[in-house]
Protein backbone atom coordinates (compact mmCIF):
# COMPACT_ATOMS: atom_id res chain seq x y z
CA UNK A 1 0.00 0.00 0.00
CA UNK A 2 2.84 2.25 1.09
CA UNK A 3 4.13 1.76 -2.96
CA UNK A 4 1.40 2.36 -4.04
CA UNK A 5 0.47 5.54 -2.67
CA UNK A 6 4.27 6.67 -3.41
CA UNK A 7 3.45 5.58 -7.33
CA UNK A 8 0.54 7.44 -7.79
CA UNK A 9 2.05 10.65 -5.60
CA UNK A 10 4.99 10.35 -8.13
CA UNK A 11 2.76 9.79 -11.27
CA UNK A 12 1.17 12.87 -10.55
CA UNK A 13 3.68 15.02 -9.59
CA UNK A 14 5.40 13.93 -12.88
CA UNK A 15 2.71 15.25 -15.31
CA UNK A 16 2.80 18.75 -12.51
CA UNK A 17 6.83 19.31 -14.23
CA UNK A 18 8.02 19.76 -17.29
CA UNK A 19 10.40 16.56 -17.22
CA UNK A 20 7.47 14.04 -17.69
CA UNK A 21 6.89 16.12 -20.92
CA UNK A 22 9.99 15.82 -22.27
CA UNK A 23 10.13 12.15 -23.07
CA UNK A 24 6.62 12.70 -24.13
CA UNK A 25 7.83 15.68 -26.57
CA UNK A 26 10.73 13.61 -27.54
CA UNK A 27 8.64 10.41 -28.89
CA UNK A 28 6.05 13.02 -30.97
CA UNK A 29 9.74 14.14 -32.21
CA UNK A 30 10.92 11.06 -33.79
CA UNK A 31 7.61 10.05 -35.20
CA UNK A 32 7.52 13.23 -37.25
CA UNK A 33 11.15 13.27 -38.38
CA UNK A 34 10.87 9.75 -39.26
CA UNK A 35 7.39 9.51 -40.85
CA UNK A 36 7.57 12.95 -42.59
CA UNK A 37 11.87 13.74 -42.94
CA UNK A 38 13.40 10.34 -43.50
CA UNK A 39 12.66 8.96 -46.48
CA UNK A 40 11.23 5.48 -46.32
CA UNK A 41 14.06 4.03 -47.92
CA UNK A 42 17.39 6.09 -49.03
CA UNK A 43 18.79 4.62 -52.43
CA UNK A 44 21.41 2.38 -52.14
CA UNK A 45 23.05 2.64 -55.49
CA UNK A 46 25.84 5.12 -56.77
CA UNK A 47 24.90 7.02 -59.63
CA UNK A 48 27.89 7.10 -61.69
CA UNK A 49 28.57 9.40 -65.01
CA UNK A 50 30.62 7.77 -67.60
CA UNK A 51 32.27 9.33 -70.38
CA UNK A 52 34.00 7.09 -72.99
CA UNK A 53 36.03 8.90 -75.59
CA UNK A 54 37.48 5.75 -76.89
CA UNK A 55 35.55 3.94 -80.40
CA UNK A 56 35.10 0.17 -81.88
CA UNK A 57 35.71 -3.00 -79.97
CA UNK A 58 36.92 -1.69 -76.65
CA UNK A 59 34.11 0.99 -76.44
CA UNK A 60 31.95 -1.91 -76.59
CA UNK A 61 34.13 -3.98 -73.85
CA UNK A 62 33.64 -0.83 -71.27
CA UNK A 63 30.04 -0.69 -72.04
CA UNK A 64 29.87 -4.26 -70.86
CA UNK A 65 31.71 -3.96 -68.05
CA UNK A 66 30.44 -1.13 -67.06
CA UNK A 67 26.61 -2.35 -67.52
CA UNK A 68 27.41 -5.53 -65.55
CA UNK A 69 28.19 -3.58 -62.36
CA UNK A 70 25.23 -1.41 -62.88
CA UNK A 71 22.90 -4.65 -63.73
CA UNK A 72 24.63 -5.68 -60.29
CA UNK A 73 22.63 -3.09 -58.13
CA UNK A 74 25.35 -1.48 -57.01
CA UNK A 75 25.59 1.94 -59.65
CA UNK A 76 23.17 3.53 -61.72
CA UNK A 77 25.20 4.22 -65.41
CA UNK A 78 24.51 7.66 -67.37
CA UNK A 79 26.41 7.80 -70.47
CA UNK A 80 27.80 11.20 -71.25
CA UNK A 81 28.46 12.79 -74.57
CA UNK A 82 31.17 15.65 -73.13
CA UNK A 83 33.40 15.25 -70.04
CA UNK A 84 31.78 18.53 -68.81
CA UNK A 85 28.68 16.85 -68.88
CA UNK A 86 30.20 14.38 -66.02
CA UNK A 87 31.15 17.46 -63.90
CA UNK A 88 27.80 18.56 -64.36
CA UNK A 89 25.81 15.42 -63.41
CA UNK A 90 28.42 15.88 -60.21
CA UNK A 91 27.47 18.79 -59.14
CA UNK A 92 24.08 18.09 -59.66
CA UNK A 93 24.38 15.04 -57.38
CA UNK A 94 26.03 15.26 -54.32
CA UNK A 95 26.53 11.34 -53.61
CA UNK A 96 27.18 10.95 -57.37
CA UNK A 97 31.01 9.83 -59.26
CA UNK A 98 32.70 9.98 -62.54
CA UNK A 99 34.49 8.33 -64.97
CA UNK A 100 36.54 9.56 -67.84
CA UNK A 101 38.22 7.29 -70.30
CA UNK A 102 40.31 7.92 -73.48
CA UNK A 103 42.88 7.16 -75.53
CA UNK A 104 45.89 8.02 -75.26
CA UNK A 105 49.48 6.93 -77.27
CA UNK A 106 47.68 3.90 -77.57
CA UNK A 107 46.90 3.58 -74.27
CA UNK A 108 43.72 3.27 -72.13
CA UNK A 109 43.62 6.63 -69.74
CA UNK A 110 40.82 5.97 -67.28
CA UNK A 111 39.94 8.92 -64.72
CA UNK A 112 37.76 9.25 -62.02
CA UNK A 113 35.90 12.09 -60.94
CA UNK A 114 35.36 12.43 -57.40
CA UNK A 115 33.25 14.73 -54.54
CA UNK A 116 36.10 15.58 -53.08
CA UNK A 117 34.96 14.02 -49.38
CA UNK A 118 35.94 10.57 -50.51
CA UNK A 119 38.37 8.76 -47.60
CA UNK A 120 41.26 6.64 -49.53
CA UNK A 121 39.54 3.79 -48.82
CA UNK A 122 37.24 4.10 -51.11
CA UNK A 123 39.09 5.58 -53.79
CA UNK A 124 41.00 2.38 -53.70
CA UNK A 125 38.12 0.18 -53.61
CA UNK A 126 36.78 2.39 -57.12
CA UNK A 127 40.36 2.17 -58.37
CA UNK A 128 40.17 -1.67 -57.69
CA UNK A 129 37.08 -3.09 -58.67
CA UNK A 130 37.33 -0.87 -61.95
CA UNK A 131 40.61 -2.66 -62.95
CA UNK A 132 39.36 -6.11 -61.64
CA UNK A 133 35.93 -6.17 -64.20
CA UNK A 134 38.74 -5.01 -66.79
CA UNK A 135 41.12 -7.71 -66.26
CA UNK A 136 38.86 -10.19 -66.26
CA UNK A 137 37.67 -9.42 -69.93
CA UNK A 138 41.23 -10.27 -71.05
CA UNK A 139 41.50 -13.66 -72.56
CA UNK A 140 43.02 -16.50 -71.20
CA UNK A 141 42.21 -14.96 -67.12
CA UNK A 142 41.35 -17.47 -64.86
CA UNK A 143 40.01 -15.98 -61.51
CA UNK A 144 41.93 -17.38 -58.69
CA UNK A 145 39.86 -15.56 -56.07
CA UNK A 146 37.44 -18.15 -53.91
CA UNK A 147 34.57 -16.41 -51.91
CA UNK A 148 33.08 -18.07 -48.72
CA UNK A 149 29.60 -16.18 -47.09
CA UNK A 150 29.44 -17.06 -43.96
CA UNK A 151 25.67 -15.80 -43.85
CA UNK A 152 23.40 -16.27 -46.81
CA UNK A 153 20.58 -14.54 -45.52
CA UNK A 154 21.48 -10.72 -44.39
CA UNK A 155 18.34 -8.81 -44.14
CA UNK A 156 18.38 -5.56 -44.82
CA UNK A 157 15.90 -2.84 -43.19
CA UNK A 158 14.61 0.52 -45.00
CA UNK A 159 16.74 3.60 -44.04
CA UNK A 160 13.37 4.87 -41.94
CA UNK A 161 13.04 1.35 -39.76
CA UNK A 162 17.17 1.47 -39.72
CA UNK A 163 17.52 4.53 -37.28
CA UNK A 164 14.47 3.27 -35.14
CA UNK A 165 16.52 1.42 -32.83
CA UNK A 166 18.93 3.89 -32.07
CA UNK A 167 15.83 6.45 -31.26
CA UNK A 168 14.66 4.07 -29.36
CA UNK A 169 16.94 3.37 -26.49
CA UNK A 170 17.97 7.07 -27.03
CA UNK A 171 14.10 7.96 -25.79
CA UNK A 172 13.79 4.77 -23.33
CA UNK A 173 17.11 4.83 -21.61
CA UNK A 174 18.90 8.24 -22.98
CA UNK A 175 16.17 10.08 -21.73
CA UNK A 176 15.17 8.12 -18.91
CA UNK A 177 18.38 7.94 -17.57
CA UNK A 178 18.34 11.62 -17.49
CA UNK A 179 14.95 12.22 -15.78
CA UNK A 180 14.80 9.89 -13.19
CA UNK A 181 18.33 11.77 -11.75
CA UNK A 182 15.88 14.69 -12.23
CA UNK A 183 13.01 13.89 -9.81
CA UNK A 184 15.37 12.46 -7.41
CA UNK A 185 17.05 15.77 -7.40
CA UNK A 186 14.21 17.43 -7.18
CA UNK A 187 13.33 15.42 -3.76
CA UNK A 188 16.80 16.04 -2.56
CA UNK A 189 15.56 19.66 -2.30
CA UNK A 190 12.32 19.41 -1.03
CA UNK A 191 13.50 17.42 1.85
CA UNK A 192 11.62 14.41 1.18
CA UNK A 193 14.38 11.51 0.88
CA UNK A 194 15.53 12.86 4.34
CA UNK A 195 11.87 12.44 5.58
CA UNK A 196 12.68 8.56 5.20
CA UNK A 197 14.75 8.76 7.91
CA UNK A 198 12.01 9.24 10.82
CA UNK A 199 9.19 7.27 8.61
CA UNK A 200 8.10 3.41 8.40
CA UNK A 201 8.52 3.94 5.05
CA UNK A 202 11.39 1.90 3.42
CA UNK A 203 13.75 3.41 0.80
CA UNK A 204 13.25 0.46 -1.78
CA UNK A 205 9.68 1.71 -2.33
CA UNK A 206 10.39 5.20 -2.65
CA UNK A 207 13.19 4.28 -5.68
CA UNK A 208 11.01 1.44 -7.02
CA UNK A 209 7.58 4.12 -7.25
CA UNK A 210 10.11 6.22 -9.03
CA UNK A 211 11.42 3.43 -11.54
CA UNK A 212 7.45 2.13 -12.11
CA UNK A 213 6.75 5.84 -13.02
CA UNK A 214 9.35 5.87 -15.79
CA UNK A 215 8.55 2.66 -16.88
CA UNK A 216 5.17 3.45 -17.58
CA UNK A 217 6.14 6.72 -19.57
CA UNK A 218 8.79 4.82 -20.81
CA UNK A 219 5.76 1.79 -21.96
CA UNK A 220 3.23 4.38 -23.26
CA UNK A 221 5.83 6.58 -25.79
CA UNK A 222 7.57 3.38 -26.98
CA UNK A 223 4.67 1.77 -27.73
CA UNK A 224 3.48 4.83 -29.55
CA UNK A 225 6.44 5.41 -31.31
CA UNK A 226 7.32 2.10 -33.26
CA UNK A 227 3.50 1.61 -33.59
CA UNK A 228 3.01 4.84 -35.40
CA UNK A 229 6.44 4.60 -37.45
CA UNK A 230 6.32 0.77 -38.37
CA UNK A 231 2.81 -0.40 -37.55
CA UNK A 232 2.41 -3.71 -37.01
CA UNK A 233 5.72 -5.06 -38.61
CA UNK A 234 7.61 -4.85 -35.09
CA UNK A 235 7.51 -8.36 -33.32
CA UNK A 236 5.48 -7.12 -30.34
CA UNK A 237 6.17 -10.13 -28.16
CA UNK A 238 9.56 -9.55 -28.34
CA UNK A 239 9.70 -5.49 -28.53
CA UNK A 240 7.51 -5.20 -25.24
CA UNK A 241 10.42 -7.30 -23.15
CA UNK A 242 13.30 -5.70 -24.86
CA UNK A 243 12.02 -1.95 -23.91
CA UNK A 244 10.72 -3.10 -20.25
CA UNK A 245 14.83 -4.45 -19.70
CA UNK A 246 15.86 -0.98 -22.13
CA UNK A 247 13.83 1.13 -19.94
CA UNK A 248 14.39 -0.14 -16.24
CA UNK A 249 18.33 -0.25 -16.88
CA UNK A 250 18.26 3.48 -18.13
CA UNK A 251 16.11 4.30 -14.50
CA UNK A 252 18.14 2.21 -12.27
CA UNK A 253 21.98 3.47 -14.24
CA UNK A 254 20.34 7.15 -13.32
CA UNK A 255 19.54 6.29 -10.07
CA UNK A 256 22.95 4.97 -9.17
CA UNK A 257 24.46 7.94 -10.75
CA UNK A 258 22.02 10.61 -8.57
CA UNK A 259 23.10 9.14 -5.53
CA UNK A 260 26.48 10.05 -5.85
CA UNK A 261 25.41 14.12 -5.78
CA UNK A 262 23.42 16.17 -4.33
CA UNK A 263 22.60 18.75 -6.78
CA UNK A 264 21.22 18.59 -10.33
CA UNK A 265 24.38 20.60 -11.49
CA UNK A 266 27.37 18.59 -9.74
CA UNK A 267 25.75 15.54 -11.62
CA UNK A 268 25.73 17.06 -14.89
CA UNK A 269 29.04 15.92 -15.83
CA UNK A 270 28.47 12.27 -14.60
CA UNK A 271 25.43 12.18 -16.76
CA UNK A 272 26.76 13.55 -19.77
CA UNK A 273 29.88 11.41 -19.51
CA UNK A 274 27.31 8.43 -19.05
CA UNK A 275 25.15 9.31 -21.65
CA UNK A 276 27.79 9.95 -24.23
CA UNK A 277 29.69 6.52 -23.20
CA UNK A 278 26.40 5.03 -23.97
CA UNK A 279 26.06 6.80 -27.17
CA UNK A 280 29.42 5.80 -28.79
CA UNK A 281 27.95 2.36 -29.95
CA UNK A 282 25.64 3.96 -32.67
CA UNK A 283 28.89 4.58 -34.54
CA UNK A 284 29.36 0.03 -34.63
CA UNK A 285 25.62 0.20 -35.21
CA UNK A 286 26.08 1.99 -38.87
CA UNK A 287 29.52 0.61 -39.30
CA UNK A 288 30.06 -2.94 -38.18
CA UNK A 289 32.94 -3.36 -39.05
CA UNK A 290 34.46 -0.94 -36.70
CA UNK A 291 33.73 -2.95 -33.38
CA UNK A 292 36.53 -3.20 -31.01
CA UNK A 293 36.54 -4.81 -28.05
CA UNK A 294 35.64 -2.51 -25.91
CA UNK A 295 32.61 -1.29 -27.49
CA UNK A 296 30.95 -4.32 -27.40
CA UNK A 297 31.01 -4.07 -23.98
CA UNK A 298 29.14 -0.84 -23.71
CA UNK A 299 25.65 -2.52 -22.51
CA UNK A 300 23.61 -0.44 -25.46
CA UNK A 301 25.52 -2.27 -28.06
CA UNK A 302 23.39 -5.60 -27.78
CA UNK A 303 20.78 -3.46 -27.34
CA UNK A 304 20.48 -1.22 -30.43
CA UNK A 305 21.20 -5.28 -32.21
CA UNK A 306 18.36 -6.87 -29.96
CA UNK A 307 15.97 -3.79 -30.84
CA UNK A 308 16.96 -4.36 -34.47
CA UNK A 309 16.04 -7.86 -34.34
CA UNK A 310 12.73 -6.84 -33.59
CA UNK A 311 12.02 -5.00 -36.79
CA UNK A 312 13.20 -7.67 -39.20
CA UNK A 313 10.88 -9.92 -41.32
CA UNK A 314 12.41 -13.06 -39.18
CA UNK A 315 14.10 -12.12 -35.70
CA UNK A 316 16.85 -14.08 -33.78
CA UNK A 317 14.30 -14.48 -30.83
CA UNK A 318 16.48 -15.90 -28.51
CA UNK A 319 18.99 -13.31 -28.77
CA UNK A 320 16.26 -10.87 -27.97
CA UNK A 321 14.85 -12.90 -25.28
CA UNK A 322 18.52 -13.81 -23.63
CA UNK A 323 19.21 -10.27 -23.55
CA UNK A 324 16.26 -9.00 -22.17
CA UNK A 325 16.89 -11.56 -19.51
CA UNK A 326 20.35 -10.22 -19.33
CA UNK A 327 19.25 -6.25 -18.76
CA UNK A 328 16.54 -7.21 -16.22
CA UNK A 329 19.25 -9.07 -14.17
CA UNK A 330 22.11 -5.72 -14.53
CA UNK A 331 18.68 -3.44 -13.45
CA UNK A 332 17.85 -5.79 -10.49
CA UNK A 333 21.98 -5.33 -9.55
CA UNK A 334 21.87 -1.78 -10.05
CA UNK A 335 18.69 -1.11 -8.14
CA UNK A 336 19.86 -3.38 -5.33
CA UNK A 337 23.32 -1.04 -5.17
CA UNK A 338 21.46 2.32 -5.40
CA UNK A 339 19.23 1.19 -2.24
CA UNK A 340 22.41 0.25 -0.51
CA UNK A 341 23.52 4.02 -1.08
CA UNK A 342 20.52 6.01 -0.39
CA UNK A 343 20.43 4.02 3.20
CA UNK A 344 23.76 4.14 3.86
CA UNK A 345 23.72 8.63 2.50
CA UNK A 346 20.24 9.82 2.37
CA UNK A 347 21.50 13.12 2.53
CA UNK A 348 23.99 12.65 -0.29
Amino acid sequence: MRFLASFQKDLALAFRSLYAYIEILMAVLIVIVLVFIVPEDAPRQTPVFVHLGVEGALREKLLEVLEEESAAGATTLTLSDRPEDVRAGLEADRSAVGLLVSLEDGKVRYEFVLQGYESDQVRNTLQTGFLSEMVRSVPGFVDETRVTVLDRIVEKLPTRLDLLPILLVMNSAFVGLFIISAYIFMDKEEGSIKAFAVTPARIWEYLLSKVAMMLGMGLVTGLFTVLAVTGFRVHILLFLPLLVACNLFGSALGLLIASFFDTMTKSLGALYVAIIALGLTAVSYFMPSFSPFWITLLPTYPMLFAMRETLLAKPDSAYVLAWSGVFLVLSVGLFLLSDLRYRRTLTV
